[in-house]
This record gives structure tokens, sequence and C-alpha cells, in this order.
């Protein structure tokens, strides 16, 4: 377990941890919060071993999955002794199966096929892990959406699968690409189909930071705090 004995000297930032590889992830978090010490690390955990295991519910799964990176993290990466960090993992959802992201194209051609012409959930869990002032908390929640696939040709299959875009997606593709011409519509969080559900991260750090008084360094994470005067 990592360390969290290091207060913050006054004025310094919390450090930001995005445990994650996603691109995606990393824009958004660029984007949020471009005032962090925005840190990636990249946590090695056997994702498929859990899955393939899991008996419980999918959002139990998915809040798993994202402990399981928090817990992966302290073990390999040499932690800074006061810090935030947040791990979020995606689920696509099918009556009740679960689709992980796909081993290769043509598996990425089997779930488009499932997917086709029906409504599917997007599940994401968040672990959000604060050390601070001797303390270690955490904090998750999930985020559901409903997403409409409109009746997939085969041709519209393989044109999406060799774009090469299903690669590394859950559910075989990405809604903020050339994913968008197969979704009919969604009901939820846009950003969650994305793989990080804005709202409820941020809701997530602000429940982090009543926990932990009102502490100013946690606070200053919300991007609405310590933007300054118009």
């Amino acid at each position: 377990m990592a360390r969290h004995d290091s207060p913050v000297a006054a004025g310094q930032k919390l450090p930001l941890i995005l445990a994650s590889a996603s691109p995606r992830r990393k824009l958004l978090f660029e984007r949020f919060f471009p005032s962090a010490d925005l840190r990636i690390l990249i946590p090695e955990w056997d994702e498929t071993a859990v899955m393939t295991a899991w008996a419980d519910t999918p959002e139990s799964l998915a809040r798993r999955l994202t402990s399981g990176k928090i817990e992966a993290l302290s073990q390999q990466h040499p932690l800074p002794g006061a810090y935030c960090a947040v791990a979020a993992d995606t689920l696509v959802v099918l009556n009740d199966r679960v689709f992980g992201k796909p081993s290769d194209r043509q598996e990425a051609v089997e779930q488009l096929r499932q997917l086709s012409g029906r409504t599917h959930l997007v599940l994401t869990g968040l672990t959000v892990a604060v050390a601070l002032d001797q303390r270690y908390q955490l904090f998750q929640a999930t985020e559901q959406t409903a997403v409409r696939f409109t009746p997939l040709s085969e041709a519209m299959i393989r044109w999406y699968v060799a774009t090469g875009e299903p690669d590394d997606k859950a559910g075989s593709y990405g809604i903020q690409g050339d994913g968008a011409a197969l979704i009919e519509s969604i009901n939820g969080c846009f950003y969650n189909v994305m793989g990080l559900p804005v709202f409820r991260l941020l809701s997530l750090l602000r429940e982090a930071a009543q926990a932990f008084g009102s502490h100013p360094q946690l606070s200053d994470l919300l991007p609405w705090n310590g933007s300054g005067p118009l």
C-alpha cells in the first residue's frame, strides 16, 4: 500500500493522478483540469481474469475493476505522500452480457453484429483514492448510459472495423469518432460513453473534498475553484 504520511505544503498543488492508458480519458482530464498537477500512471492490471470469474452485477464489476487499478497503482509506482488518484473502467452490457475490448478484429465484427439495431448499456465505474493529512479513503460510483445502434449492414460493420477504431474500446466502438455513424440515439451522459463520466467524477471529487473538511488543495481540483476573477 502506498505511503500517505506527507502533508501538502502550503501553496503546493495536490497531485492529480490518472490511472489509465486511455488517450480519451487523458484528453478529458486535460480539458477539465487544465491547472492541475496532472500525472499519468498506468497500472498493470489483468482485467480479463477478473471479468471471466466475476459472478456479481456489472455495476459491481465496474467498481471492482477500478479499485483493482488503484491497488495495482500503489504497488507498482512510487507515489507522492499526498495525492488524488482516479481510475475508470467502461463496460458495454447487453442482456447481462458484458462486452470488453475485442481481442481481435473478428471479435469486433461479432460484437457489432450483436449490438446492431438494439439498445445496450454503457457502464463506467469510477474510483477516486485520496491520500491526505494522514488519511487514505476511497470514493466510488458508477454511471450508466443507454445507447441504441441503428441496424448495421455487413458493409457498415466491415467499414467501421477496418478503420481500426474498435480495437481498444469496450463494445468495439467509439462514440466520439467514426462510431457516431452507428448510433441512433443515447439516453444519458455522452462522456460516459467516451469512458469518463465527467459530471459523476466531479461529484465524487466534491464528496471527497467535503469528507476531508473542504481541504483547500483537494477543493482546488474542481475546475471552478481557484479559476480567478473574470
